[in-house]
């Protein structure tokens, strides 16, 4: 599997997440994160180019909703999920927990 190079951080984290492709909800694990993009592991598999929603609620307490998503890469119950859609909320939290993040390097 080529790897592109990346222009932002990534985190690794163990956060349950929930995720929802089309009638078809799982449940699992995001696993790393970025600003553009979360790997996951879960109970419903997930195709190349599937479009999907997701829902985590941070370390900090903090609910964050993915409102649209693409797979970028499948491997096993694992896969790549880059973020097309999310709330201005949603994102707000997202970048002020990577800022917390990169200040504790």
């Amino acid at each position: 599997m080529p790897f592109a190079q990346r222009y932002h951080y990534r985190f690794p984290v163990f956060i349950p997440v929930r995720y929802e492709r089309g009638n078809g909800t799982g449940y699992g694990s995001v696993t790393n994160l970025s600003q553009q993009g979360w790997r996951l592991s879960g109970s419903l598999p997930l195709e190349l180019g599937a479009l999907c929603s997701l829902n985590v609620r941070l370390p900090t307490m903090k609910v964050i909703s993915v409102a649209e998503g693409k797979v970028r890469w499948v491997c096993g119950d694992e896969c790549g999920i880059e973020t097309l859609v999310m709330d201005p909320k949603s994102q707000e939290r997202l970048n002020a927990y990577i800022q917390d993040r990169v200040k504790a390097l």
